[in-house]
């Protein structure tokens, strides 16, 4: 039996136009937004849209599978920051790299993120690691310890707005990252926390 016949060239056909398409929209959502459309992600791929519409039926796929991609990234990042990085230091470590990476960075600000399967995997996946993060960082004395982790959360989604008004390529989301994590610093100036955080499960 020929290759042909077995269908293997044919699924390996198809495994590399997802790659393509996925590769596509990933540079298109990041350059672009969630708005692109899916003709434009074929035309970069380099596919018909009969070929995008079998891998992906409709754009909603599309984009959970391009986030999924992304927050496996991210959790990779994560990973290596904590075997890397001194006890406490890697929490900065993590954020200034991710956000340096364009689709690590595209996928912490999007509002997709934290929906469906991939609020999921972020969820499983991700939000462990930042946890360790956090935690070390606290006891070493580079978070106050009256912070919890869903403040961290809640401040990485704000980041949204700053990507929105500034150019990422400027590097301006440098200076309120570095801002954000200077304001859960311990200090004597710190005004006490009185009102509750979010917990994590009720972020939208």
């Amino acid at each position: 039996m020929d290759a042909g016949a077995t269908g293997r060239p044919l699924r390996r056909d198809a495994e590399r136009n997802r790659e393509r398409i996925l590769a596509a929209a990933r540079e298109l959502f990041t350059e672009q937004g969630l708005g692109v459309g899916v003709d434009e992600i074929a035309r970069r791929a380099g596919v018909g849209m009969g070929t995008l519409y079998r891998r992906f039926p409709n754009k909603d796929a599309l984009v959970e599978e391009t986030l999924l991609t992304a927050v496996g990234q991210v959790r990779e990042l994560a990973a290596a920051a904590i075997a890397a990085e001194p006890r406490g230091q890697a929490l900065r470590e993590f954020l200034m790299v991710s956000m340096t990476d364009d689709t690590c960075r595209w996928a912490f600000v999007s509002h997709r993120l934290w929906t469906g399967r991939t609020r999921a995997a972020v969820a499983g996946e991700v939000v462990p690691l930042i946890s360790t993060m956090f935690a070390d960082a606290q006891a070493t004395g580079a978070v106050r310890g009256d912070a919890v982790l869903a403040d961290l959360i809640v401040l990485l989604r704000a980041l949204r707005v700053v990507m929105e008004l500034s150019e990422p390529s400027t590097g301006t989301w440098r200076r309120y990252v570095g801002l954000m994590l200077d304001a859960l610093r311990p200090s004597e100036h710190n005004s006490p926390l009185d009102e509750p955080s979010f917990p994590i499960d009720w972020l939208p």
